[in-house]
């Protein structure tokens, strides 16, 4: 009964670890990529991800710019901006 339960354990301990290094993979690939679309934003550095843009025409001469990335396995990530002359 102790070695049943203790193989039970062992196992949830491993699968919960795997699901820890999971996630924290995917932050990491999240924080790179709004890193990412803010460098394209400021038009400081060309991304090493294909990133969308996207220019909304707004009032007065303004448009919001809009940088968008999308990957397989995560959710779409974007960032705008208002830009006026």
């Amino acid at each position: 009964m102790a070695l049943t339960l203790l193989s039970i354990s062992s196992l949830l301990m491993l699968h919960y670890m795997g699901s820890l290094q999971r996630s924290e993979q995917t932050l990491w690939q999240r924080r790179e990529v709004w890193q990412q679309l803010a460098q394209k934003l400021e038009g400081s550095e060309q991304p090493s991800q294909p990133i969308e843009e996207q220019r909304i025409t707004a009032i007065n001469g303004c448009y919001w710019q809009r940088v968008t990335w999308q990957a397989a396995d995560l959710s779409p990530q974007s960032l705008q901006r208002l830009r006026c002359p």
